[in-house]
């Protein structure tokens, strides 16, 4: 593994979000669901990839000792809290796991913690569950998407920010962790 696969991930998710905000600016976000439900689960895989390359990074480079089928990214930061708890690395990278099916929804769904938990949490409703994140606002003016805070919980409500606003802010945040991350690890 090297740092150029992480990068390449990101890359990949940026093209994705890109792809989105064309559908948006055609006003096709709506009429092609096959279009936008094909893209957003490419966004999420290979934003999240960009993860789990980093785990397997840090794996390699700290010298964890995990197979590669057995790394996780709350698994790496769990051996490195027990080997060096002042690893530098540890702080960007827990940021970037969370347990959707056993934490509750953040209480803050825009904190690091949020993001994180809906961005996984959106990644399996897309890639795992085949389901749709979206919701739709029709109305005289522009039509607008919002992400469902939680697909799960529709009584959450909406983002307040649109998709385009959401995927950005998700994809900035992914990022600057990542990067952090490679640079500690050199």
């Amino acid at each position: 593994m090297i740092t150029d696969t992480v990068y390449q991930k990101l890359e990949f998710a940026k093209l994705r979000l890109n792809d989105l905000k064309t559908l948006i600016a055609n006003n096709q976000l709506a009429a092609d669901p096959n279009a936008r439900h094909q893209i957003t689960q490419e966004f999420f895989f290979h934003l999240l990839g960009s993860t789990e390359y980093l785990a397997q990074l840090i794996n390699e480079n700290r010298e964890l000792g995990f197979n590669s089928n057995e790394v996780a990214v709350f698994k790496i930061v769990k051996e490195l809290k027990r080997l060096n708890p002042t690893d530098g690395v540890i702080t960007h990278l827990q940021c970037l796991c969370a347990d959707t099916k056993r934490e509750p929804f953040p209480e803050d769904p825009y904190s690091d913690d949020g993001l994180i938990y809906r961005i996984i949490n959106y990644r399996n409703e897309v890639v795992h569950r085949g389901m749709n994140p979206f919701h739709f606002k029709m109305s005289a003016g522009p039509r607008a998407a919002f992400f469902w805070l939680d697909p799960r919980n529709h009584s959450l409500g909406q983002s307040q920010y649109t998709v385009v606003e959401e995927l950005f802010n998700m994809y900035s945040f992914v990022e600057k962790k990542c990067c952090n991350a490679l640079a500690v690890i050199g």
